[in-house]
């Protein structure tokens, strides 16, 4: 109680660090930049949130109890960042066969998608982690505790078997086991490092075995906060994903299924038990504790398993480039239909983008002025705004939009007239390979009719 209250009084002294200040200022500076609709700043717009996020929670751990993960220990943060990206790469290759999200507006450079996605996936563990030491910090769940459990070697088997049954059973029955996915490591992987982790209580199983569910409740509460965060920042970005999850797609806040979020404090606590067993090979080092200073893996350990990651990293996202991606940030060229002459005449305008068009014809009055500037018929101009809408819709793309305009659909109102099981058959048979899933074209159709 003494060293609480001794952090509190000095916590209310202590100085907010410089880049805690960097992280409020970018992160109001990309809420600023996503209300004026600067597009370079609407698909950069998940990065900026997080990684401002990440500082600025950092800092405010540091301000209450004088040490922090990104200042004091900078190399476990960047062990972190690093596993993150795997670790949600793990849980990409099963959308592979769950379907159950997909990615629109995509930055269409390969490498600079690739590092993107990097930057993107490197926010995951520390954001969880940043809002759990956060929480810890001002000392949520400080007092609670449980009866101690006792630990078996029968219930560690039994915890294990569970865990492999979630392991399968998602990929052998997609359509209706996806949520064990969200889960599956806590029960196949805690009890390994309940046996062999040093120090134990890095396992879940040995703080329950000690009656104490403070870091449990506190991965609760982390995933509950950024899965709000999650799905709020993402919702506004351009380049964002959307969820095509069996049985909750016409219940939705912003881009997720209402019961979907009941996944977030689960995936924390699968995020945590997955580090803390990686930890187990790097002989004491981990990110929890100050005193988590052990000798590490020995370097030739380490050199493998960072060229695994990065090879692993590299063939997921060739995948989710292939199979996930389902359309890249659009331009006008890539349109078909638009006369070169119209290209060119908007180009001088400097207007490249569906959503340059948009921005620049978005009252009657707008449509008038650019038709005088470039010397584009109004009609013309109304009719190639239609266009873009519905290429703009929800991320459909100018590929896809390419495909169902030869089947005569240049329109939202179009596409809103549509059965998606009809129009997924005449998709196929104009696209072939290239044809999107049935979920997909019913979130299409469905945003159509919504408009």
């Amino acid at each position: 109680m003494g060293t609480r209250m001794k952090e509190l009084r000095e916590g209310q002294t202590r100085p907010l660090p410089w880049y805690g200040w960097v992280g409020l200022c970018a992160l109001g500076v990309g809420e600023l930049g996503l209300f004026l609709e600067i597009l370079a700043v609407r698909i950069l717009f998940y990065c900026i949130a997080w990684w401002s996020y990440i500082m600025l929670a950092d800092a405010l751990v540091w301000k209450r109890r004088g040490h922090s993960l990104l200042r004091n220990r900078p190399w476990e943060f960047l062990v972190l960042t690093f596993w993150s990206v795997a670790v949600w790469n793990l849980f990409e290759v099963f959308n592979f066969r769950l379907k159950n999200w997909f990615y629109v507006n995509v930055p269409t450079e390969f490498i600079y998608g690739a590092i993107f996605t990097f930057f993107a996936y490197a926010t995951v563990i520390p954001g969880i982690f940043e809002t759990y030491d956060l929480l810890r910090a001002y000392g949520i769940a400080e007092r609670a505790r449980m009866r101690p459990w006792r630990v078996r070697t029968s219930g560690l088997v039994l915890l294990s078997v569970i865990g492999v049954v979630m392991l399968l059973t998602p990929i052998v029955w997609p359509r209706y086991a996806f949520p064990w996915v969200w889960g599956f490591a806590v029960f196949l992987l805690d009890p390994i490092c309940y046996r062999t982790a040093s120090p134990r209580p890095n396992s879940l199983l040995a703080q329950f075995e000690g009656g104490d569910p403070r870091a449990f409740l506190r991965l609760l509460l982390a995933g509950v906060i950024c899965g709000g965060l999650w799905e709020f920042w993402n919702f506004w970005a351009h380049t964002k994903w959307i969820y095509t999850v069996p049985f909750f797609e016409d219940f939705k806040w912003f881009e997720m299924p209402l019961l979907g979020f009941l996944g977030f404090p689960p995936f924390a606590i699968e995020c945590y038990v997955l580090v803390n067993f990686i930890n187990r090979f790097r002989k004491g080092r981990g990110w929890e504790e100050p005193a988590q200073v052990g000798t590490g893996a020995s370097r030739g350990v380490a050199r493998m398993a960072v060229i695994l990651a990065c090879l692993f990293n590299i063939v997921v996202y060739a995948g989710i480039d292939r199979l996930t991606v389902q359309s890249y940030s659009p331009s006008l060229a890539e349109m078909e239909g638009v006369p070169g002459y119209v290209l060119n005449r908007l180009a001088r305008a400097g207007i490249a983008t569906p959503h340059d068009l948009l921005k620049r014809t978005a009252t009657p009055e707008k449509v008038s002025a650019l038709s005088n500037e470039s010397a584009i018929v109004e009609e013309e101009l109304r009719a190639l705004r239609a266009a873009t809408q519905l290429v703009n819709l929800k991320g459909l793309g100018a590929v896809h939009y390419n495909t169902i305009r030869r089947l005569g659909i240049t329109r939202i109102e179009g596409l809103a007239s549509q059965d998606p099981e009809t129009l997924l058959i005449q998709w196929r048979a104009v696209a072939g390979r290239a044809t999107p899933s049935l979920a997909q074209v019913k979130v299409w159709v469905r945003a159509a009719r919504r408009q």
